[in-house]
């Protein structure tokens, strides 16, 4: 399975060692690569482990846990102001609407006011 992995993938499990500091871009990059190859992550954690991080999981765990709680806060208030602009486009939309409603119905009435005058003058002869 191992070769199915990208090479900038198969570099990153190659670089673990063990006097390798463990940064919150490390772990980044381990997820990353776990969204598009599901085990990823376990396979770096652990390697991790087997170069004597026996902390790995856990720091792994807490890294992913502090950003998908980052991630679902923002996507929240991205929702909150879609769920807004949606409103704000459907009021718009209907203030269109009913202006462009009021335009033709002021439009029939100066047509049938002058429909009339016409007729009245036809009958009137005038």
């Amino acid at each position: 399975m191992e070769s199915k992995l990208p090479d900038k993938a198969q570099e990153l499990l190659q670089s673990i060692r063990p006097d390798m500091r463990l940064t919150k871009d490390f772990f980044k990059r381990v997820y990353g690569w776990e969204m598009d190859y599901p085990g990823f992550a376990d396979r770096a954690v652990n390697a991790l482990e087997a170069a004597g991080c026996s902390r790995a999981r856990e720091y792994y765990d807490t890294w992913v846990q502090e950003y998908e709680a980052e991630r679902d806060a923002v996507l929240k208030r991205v929702s909150v102001w879609y769920g807004e602009e949606l409103k704000r486009r459907r009021a718009e939309k209907e203030r269109q609407v009913r202006k462009e409603r009021k335009e033709q119905e002021i439009e029939l009435l100066e047509k049938k006011k002058r429909l009339l005058m016409q007729k009245s003058r036809l009958l009137t002869g005038s």
